[in-house]
Formats: C-alpha cells, sequence, structure tokens
C-alpha cells in the first residue's frame, strides 16, 4: 500500500464528492421507479466502508506483506457477500422500491471498487 493515510483520507474526500455529484445526478435523471431516497445514505455507507478497508489492510501490509493478499482476497470475498445480502434484505422489505437502491448500490459498489483498487 503505497499511498499514506493522509493522501488517502484527501483523495476519498473528493472522489466522494464526485461520486455524490454522479448519484445526485443520475437520481435526477432517472424516472421515480429508478430513484431511491437512501442514495446519500448508500454514499455514506461506502466511504465508511472504503476507509476501514483501506485501513485494515494498510496495517496488515505493514505487519507481513504476505498478510495483505490473503487479507484483500478474504476481505473482498466478505465484502461481496455481505453487499449481496443487503440488497437481498432490501428487496425482501421494500419490493416496491427495489429497483432503484439497487442501481445506486451497484454504482456505487462499482465507482468504489474501482477507487480501492486504483489506490492499492
Amino acid at each position: 500500500m503505497a499511498v499514506s493515510s493522509n493522501s488517502f483520507v484527501a483523495k476519498l474526500a473528493v472522489f466522494s464528492i464526485i461520486t455524490f455529484g454522479i448519484l445526485y445526478f443520475v437520481q435526477y435523471l432517472s424516472s421515480p421507479h429508478f430513484q431511491t431516497k437512501l442514495f446519500w445514505a448508500i454514499w455514506l455507507f461506502f466511504i465508511v466502508t472504503t476507509a476501514l478497508i483501506h485501513f485494515i489492510l494498510e496495517k496488515a501490509s505493514r505487519e507481513d506483506s504476505k498478510k495483505f493478499i490473503v487479507y484483500y482476497m478474504g476481505i473482498t470475498g466478505i465484502k461481496l457477500f455481505s453487499y449481496l445480502i443487503i440488497i437481498i434484505i432490501y428487496g425482501l422489505l421494500n419490493r416496491e422500491n427495489i429497483q432503484g437502491f439497487a442501481i445506486c448500490f451497484l454504482l456505487s459498489y462499482f465507482l468504489y471498487g474501482s477507487f480501492e483498487v486504483i489506490m492499492l
């Protein structure tokens, strides 16, 4: 992990502002059927999880470089299944609003996932 903590936080803040603009723009252009009122909560969720995962991986890489690969693969698998479970639970509880939630969640997942890989 070549990025320092302060640099990462600054880049995450700038990226998050841009991402908020993208999510807001998509919400604004989408039909009401594909909108979600929770786009800001999804946005905050991804900021927190991205920062948390980065700091866990940073700690693992400082301890032992071999641990980094194991931690990265484990966290990626857990993250993928956890996010899928979140979408499924939301869909079961709110069938009428799942399309907008799923689109916003997956868009955020791909944006923040790309950011995470670029910052490695």
